[in-house]
């Protein structure tokens, strides 16, 4: 599990309340809020964006009509916001062209975190925080509060906003000042405009944001647009108080007309006034849903709201599953769907619609280009600072540096996030082609991906074929001059095509200039960055750089992985080394340690006055973490003077000491300072142990061996026992971090019995656990997971040696694991349902009749809170399509199964939850029943876990709460005729369930303990009050339904597909994927194991196989060390094991032989051994796995000679063989 952000890490240091005051406390000579001050002070100076017509997708949209965006919305969650973070799947929102203003609507006024201020700055995008004001009447402590404020000296608060690198405030101004008489509204009024003439000469992006709520007068006045109520909120030209963000029912034509002339009147421009977009309500609502189609024909901008927590791009990515991977690629589509239009593309936008839909499938949408251009700021002088993308997002699985993989920890810090392509993305088949009959119906595209990076942890991908099509890069406003050094980074994971960097210049833009960087006859290589670098010469010197394009032709199957795009003059001086460093570990665990680091950068500004990275003539700051005794590791990089560490991976049982330090790297991406060190700290001084266990084999047969141990090396002993369900005690051992069990005879389930030290809040103390049910013992004859006993090479298990194009056979050996047994279907997180009209439920008995569903289900695992069971109508409106009647959640880290009725009130409704203590093993079935004790008028829930009662934990209900079961019954008033019964449904919060389920039964009553136990392992049909049984053993209907073998009830596999408003969804089913069902239930499915081989650069000519034996033969055309991969896998698992290597020499009568043939790298204990046999210049480099030299030799040979390189630390390391200056060999290594 990610270690990641804690509220005790970083201190915000005040409350939104409290900002006034700290103002009147602050001063340039003393600018420090806290100690973490540097986590919120932006290095990146606003960049400035330009106007150029000739490359814009609409050249209908010009200054007067050019709609702004503000996005007034949350950022990530509210506990972590922007601050860097140890887990992957956090918000790295990237559409910057299309957004002109983000205002973080979950940072209160004063302080918001330096990594979106970074990010945005390099885009030339305003970011502000926000008052959030309470509606009704002012309350006295933000009356005092705004008063405080208005009062504040004017040139300490623009000190204190270029300081910190803010660039407004906004405010959620609804609220009415019944006894102030609009004094403290006015006095708001005046200090903005006296701020804006303080501040926008050195930041002409700064802009107050006003909630068109409180009039002029300190009175609410909502949908009335601008006029004489709130004008000198608005104010007239030069004296700018703030811009407006009208409420959302603004869609009448006349309300437009007239904000749009009085803006005029007050010599203002209209496009500063902003309609209210709500994305969680799909407002505008009221009046009508006339929305885009009016708003387009008025020089008035965009603002979009929703909701008070998370924004809904990202609140509900979780659409097409609950994967981090999955949820940011559904984001991704979400935002580029949103704004660059429903086709991702901005020349065939869809036509404009009142649509308010967001999803990941929202191709009908018409996108915010349709009203604005993409906006671009790469336009500065390149002497000052060269342009370098790694077409990377800010965060990542692992970080990669120049293309080498430097550690596998989750990471986010959206701080770092290059410049990314402006349109998003404009493909056609010619340059600057502008309509829909310039992009080709089937052709290539181009995504964000998450499994490779140069820099970073991920790249953009361009795939797919065409015979030739543009894709337009970047908007650019460059001078440029001969000698500039433009660079351009590839890898070539598949396919083939001919591909050029393409520019074109402000003096003829439609006049393409093509420099080939890739041809058909290159082969691809899925470990190799290609670089190409272009001189600038006479045909650029002087042109001003107005488009970076990709053609590709002749493309086939194409699978591109972009890795950067530069432009640099000259050269970079190295920035100095960091100072004042000061690191502290906030947390050690299994996963590896967290800390922080806090440094300055010598610099010669006054104090109080902001000092930019370019000032110190830095690009970013790289992390580094070193444990006593080990090599240090590159963890990441930063734009701020402050940094994060997340599970920086240490030896558990090696030295105690951790230090971390930081370097600055240039301007130009090639020099680098020294490392400045932070001091020592103790690993395990306070060491939080993971009281997890885990064991090695999820299906375990009949006398198989198998153990289950403590997932924490460092754990403390503790005493096990397995027994049976009479209490037999089967296996033991005590004083043990693990039990290893030599077998158990006997098919069944059985108990893991712990008594061993635990978390509490005393400390660590013993207690016995029971994990009921845990071992689970399956017969033979229903397949078993799939083992490799043996992996062979020509017949040996180690490294061997062969000549280029030989041929090499593999072979295997593994256990029997076929077999047959139960069919059931997978889930896929997507739920399985029934309608409840056809189960007898109706508008009488509600939800109040008695009913149980029982069936088995296998977790594949947990990615947090999972809903497991629910009744509701996913087509009604917002938030009941969530709720339901009932809904239940897994959450795995506590152990807990809740179940929630709800009565149907919109707000305020009573809720009654029930929970119990269940564990759910991954990969184990479990039989599952819930039971609803229901007599018609109340009713009240029961759950049975593979046939006995689950353990009551605790219960809420009606402002009480108790431990065990609640014997108070609730009357679920909560009904919708449309219900439909779900398994795996997953709602706003809870994801559906990754798994297989299997066996499902309906009864129209509460079985018993000994009933459930009885159903659990039964196929009958005439269990009392069955009244359906789906089985999944007979294949799905036409239309994907499942009859059941009781009574007339179907029930199918489905998605959720999005409707309008928000929420709204309908089930459709779909074609089901079958799976191998319950282990404890008979069937006729068939468990066939499969092999895959694995090897790259090779031609496998042949192969074959089973579960217990097979072979496969390859072939390498080229030299080098390879490793060969094989995978089994059946519908119970899968078993992986790789072969390294195989050592492929050059055949030596080969034309080109002589390079590579007869040269050895190997490594005897802490030595490096290169052996050659062929003259040449030979430099030898060995590296760390984080990038840095650790020794070296050049040697010149006239015949045979080996040349050794000793290596004082044990570790892995990456040898790079040239000869002549050209790489023969690249060889990773571990030294011992």
């Amino acid at each position: 599990m990610a270690q990641e952000l804690k509220s005790n890490y970083i201190q915000w240091g005040f409350e939104s309340l409290q900002f006034p005051n700290k103002l009147r406390s602050w001063s340039k000579s003393n600018p420090k809020i806290n100690d973490d001050d540097n986590f919120f002070i932006s290095r990146v100076k606003p960049k400035q964006r330009f106007r150029y017509e000739g490359t814009q997708v609409r050249t209908d949209l010009t200054e007067t009509n050019d709609k702004k965006l503000l996005a007034w919305l949350p950022w990530n969650v509210p506990s972590k916001n922007a601050l860097p973070d140890g887990v992957f799947d956090s918000e790295v929102f990237s559409m910057w062209p299309y957004v002109t203003h983000w205002g973080d609507w979950n940072c209160g006024l004063g302080r918001i975190p330096a990594a979106l201020l970074d990010v945005a700055h390099k885009n030339g995008v305003a970011v502000s925080s926000v008052a959030g004001i309470p509606d009704g009447q002012l309350k006295g402590e933000w009356s005092r509060s705004l008063t405080t404020l208005a009062g504040s000296d004017i040139q300490t608060v623009a000190d204190y906003m270029k300081y910190y690198g803010y660039d407004g405030f906004g405010y959620n101004s609804e609220f009415s000042e019944y006894y102030t008489a609009g004094r403290v509204t006015k006095a708001v009024r005046d200090f903005h405009v006296k701020l804006n003439k303080a501040i926008r000469p050195y930041n002409p992006i700064f802009e107050n944001i006003w909630y068109d709520g409180t009039n002029d007068q300190g009175r609410v006045t909502f949908d009335q647009g601008l006029g004489d109520h709130n004008k000198t909120i608005f104010g007239e030209s030069g004296s700018e108080a703030a811009d407006l963000f009208f409420n959302y029912n603004w869609n009448r034509s006349w309300l437009l007309e007239n904000s749009v002339a009085k803006a005029e009147e007050l010599h203002r421009n209209p496009l500063d006034l902003y309609a209210g977009f709500n994305m969680q309500g799909g407002e505008p609502k009221t009046y009508s849903t006339v929305r885009w189609p009016l708003l387009k024909k008025y020089p008035i901008s965009i603002g979009l709201w929703g909701a008070h927590s998370q924004n809904m791009f990202f609140e509900s990515r979780g659409e097409k599953g609950s994967d981090p991977e999955t949820q940011q690629r559904t984001y991704m589509l979400r935002t580029e769907r949103w704004f660059s239009s429903g086709s991702r593309n901005p020349v065939t936008t869809p036509e404009i619609s009142h649509s308010m839909q967001y999803n990941a499938d929202n191709t009908d949408f018409h996108g915010m280009s349709a009203m604005m251009t993409a906006r671009s700021s790469m336009s500065w002088d390149l002497t000052q600072e060269p342009l370098i993308t790694y077409f990377n997002l800010g965060n990542g699985k692992f970080f990669n540096y120049g293309g080498v993989r430097q550690n596998d920890r989750p990471w986010a810090n959206v701080g770092v996030q290059d410049y990314l392509p402006t349109w998003r993305w404009w493909f056609a088949s010619k340059l600057l082609g502008r309509t829909a009959a310039d992009v080709p119906a089937t052709g290539l595209d181009a995504e964000f991906v998450w499994d490779d990076a140069y820099m970073g942890g991920s790249t953009v991908r361009v795939h797919g074929s065409t015979p030739k099509e543009y894709l337009h890069l970047f908007k650019t406003k460059y001078a440029l001059k001969t000698g500039d050094v433009i660079t351009f980074r590839y890898k070539v994971k598949g396919g083939k095509a001919d591909a050029s960097l393409v520019f074109a210049t402000e003096d003829n833009v439609n006049a393409e200039k093509a420099y080939p960087v890739l041809t058909t006859a290159d082969e691809a290589d899925e470990d190799k960055w290609v670089e190409k670098t272009i001189t600038v010469g006479g045909d650029l010197n002087g042109k001003t750089l107005a488009l970076v394009a990709l053609k590709m032709e002749n493309a086939a199957d194409l699978n591109l992985y972009l890795g950067e795009f530069s432009i640099v003059r000259g050269s970079f001086d190295a920035p100095a080394q960091p100072i004042d460093v000061k690191t502290t570990l906030l947390h050690a665990a299994k996963n590896g340690v967290d800390a922080k680091i806090i440094f300055n950068m010598p610099n010669t500004k006054a104090k109080g006055e902001p000092c930019y990275n370019t000032d110190v003539k830095t690009s970013l700051f790289k992390l580094w973490a070193q444990q006593e005794g080990k090599e240090p590791i590159l963890m990441g990089v930063t734009t701020s003077w402050a940094g994060m560490f997340y599970s920086v991976p240490v030896d558990l049982k090696g030295q105690g000491k951790v230090k971390f330090g930081v370097s600055a790297v240039s301007l130009d991406m090639k020099k680098e300072s020294a490392i400045a060190w932070g001091e020592d700290h103790e690993i395990f001084t306070n060491y939080d142990y993971n009281d997890e266990i885990k064991a090695d084999k999820s299906v375990i047969k009949p006398n198989e061996e198998f153990t289950i141990a403590y997932v924490d090396p460092r754990h403390e002993a503790g005493n096990w026992k397995i027994v049976d369900g009479s209490g037999n005690v089967v296996a033991q051992a005590n004083n043990a971090t693990e039990i290893k069990v030599t077998g158990i005879a006997n098919v069944g389930f059985y108990n893991l019995i712990l008594n061993g030290k635990v978390a509490s809040t005393s400390g660590r103390v013993d207690k016995e656990v029971t994990y009921s049910n845990y071992v689970q013992i399956t017969s033979n004859a229903v397949g078993a997971v799939p083992h490799i006993n043996k992996l062979t090479a020509d017949d040996s298990e180690t490294s061997i040696e062969v000549v280029a194009n030989k041929e090499v056979t593999m072979k295997y050996e593994g256990k029997k694991a076929d077999g047959s047994g139960s069919r059931g279907v997978k889930l896929l997180e997507k739920p399985v349902g029934v309608k409840v009209s056809e189960l007898g439920f109706n508008n009488t008995s509600k939800n109040n009749q008695a009913w149980s569903l029982a069936f088995w289900v296998k977790f594949n695992g947990f990615t947090g809170g999972t809903q497991i069971v629910d009744m509701r109508h996913p087509g009604t409106d917002w938030p009941q399509n969530n709720w339901g009647s009932m809904w239940t959640t897994y959450d795995p880290n506590t152990g807990v199964y809740e179940v929630t009725l709800r009565e149907k009130n919109a707000g305020g409704a009573k809720e009654y939850k029930q929970r119990w203590k269940v564990d759910f093993v991954p990969g184990a079935w479990t039989h599952f029943v819930l039971a609803m004790e229901g007599n018609g008028t109340d009713t009240k829930p029961m759950v049975y876990i593979n046939g006995k009662a689950a353990k009551a934990h605790n219960w809420e209900y009606n402002g009480q709460q108790g431990d065990g079961l609640n014997t108070a019954r609730f009357a679920n008033n909560a009904w919708w005729e449309e219900n439909i019964l779900g398994i795996g449904f997953g709602r706003a919060g809870a994801a559906a369930i990754n798994g297989t389920v299997d066996d499902v039964k309906f009864f129209d009553k509460a079985i018993s303990e000994a009933e459930a136990t009885k159903t659990m392992m039964s196929t009958a049909t005439t269990d009392a009050g069955m009244k359906a049984y789906w089985d999944f053993e007979s294949d799905a209907a036409a239309d994907h339904y499942f009859a059941s073998k009781v009574g007339t009830a179907k029930i199918a596999h489905g998605e959720l597909k999005a409707g309008t408003g928000e929420g709204v969804t309908t089930l459709v089913p779909d074609a089901p994927t079958y799976d191998a069902g319950s282990a404890f239930v008979s069937g006729n499915f068939q468990v066939t194991t499969t092999a895959e081989w694995t090897a790259k650069k090779a031609t496998i000519t042949s192969q074959s196989g089973n579960d217990q034996a097979g072979t496969a033969k390859l072939k390498y055309a080229k030299a080098g060390d390879y490793e060969v991969t094989l995978t089994l896998t059946n519908a119970h698992g899968s078993d992986t094991r790789t072969f390294k290597v195989i050592k492929v020499k050059a055949d030596p009568t080969g034309i080109n032989g002589t390079e590579a043939a007869d040269m050895k790298v190997y490594a005897i204990d802490r030595d490096v051994l290169f052996d050659v046999e062929t003259p040449g210049n030979y430099l030898v480099q060995v590296f760390s796995t984080n990038g840095q030299m650790v020794a070296s030799k050049a040697v010149s040979v006239n015949g045979a000679e080996s040349v050794r390189l000793h290596l004082g630390v044990q570790g892995v390391y990456v040898v790079n063989v040239k000869k002549d200056g050209k790489t023969l060999r690249t060889v990773k290594f571990i030294c011992k």
